[in-house]
């Protein structure tokens, strides 16, 4: 039987791979989906949040269920200069979400799940029997991947005909155990908040 660990590592896993899969699929739905009128695209730029620097995003409502009721997609993007002395490096974040949407009027509260994609670059010396020797070596830049997975609880201010969107909220962050980290456990838990101005058409 499996312990507490295994169980909790397992069940981070499988959220992750779940919450990407599942953030394309909306994704691609999108150009299924018959179109609903103005207001049901959403360009947006994001502080902090899912991007965790920042980040561009599209949005797409690809349900709706009733006029209050809708569930939408997204995809973003933030570039931003890497942490390393070492020589010029770039940090890569691309943030998927799903979310759902009530609306009253011109007000909306949005829950959403989704996962982000970061690329980083971290300091590294290589140390094999074969150079020993040459100690000390300088110092590589060596190119990380991580898939993290956020929450979304967020208020909008968005008029149901389209134009200026503001946004602000809550994101918890899931982290997995990352090399040279401080988070260091199976799963950890890191809170961020998004504020955001955008355009809905």
């Amino acid at each position: 039987m499996f312990n507490a660990k295994i169980k909790q590592f397992i069940l981070l896993k499988y959220m992750k791979n779940i919450a990407f899969l599942v953030s394309l699929l909306g994704i691609a739905l999108v150009g299924s989906m018959k179109s609903y009128g103005q207001g049901e695209n959403q360009v947006y730029f994001e502080v902090a949040g899912k991007g965790l620097y920042y980040s561009l995003n599209y949005e797409r409502s690809i349900v709706n269920f009733t006029d209050e009721l809708s569930v939408a997609a997204s995809v973003g993007f933030c570039r931003i200069n890497g942490n390393t002395d070492i020589e010029k490096s770039h940090d890569i974040t691309l943030p998927f979400e799903l979310n759902f949407q009530y609306a009253l009027n011109n007000h909306r509260i949005v829950l959403g799940y989704g996962t982000t994609y970061w690329r980083y670059f971290l300091p590294d010396i290589p140390i094999y029997n074969s150079n020993l020797n040459q100690q000390p070596m300088r110092p590589e830049l060596k190119k990380v991947t991580e898939w993290f997975a956020h929450g979304l609880v967020e208020y909008r201010f968005q008029k149901q005909d389209g134009g200026i969107l503001l946004k602000a909220g809550y994101v918890p962050l899931f982290f997995a155990k990352m090399e040279n980290f401080a988070y260091q456990k199976k799963m950890n838990l890191a809170h961020s908040f998004n504020v955001g101005v955008g355009y809905s058409f």
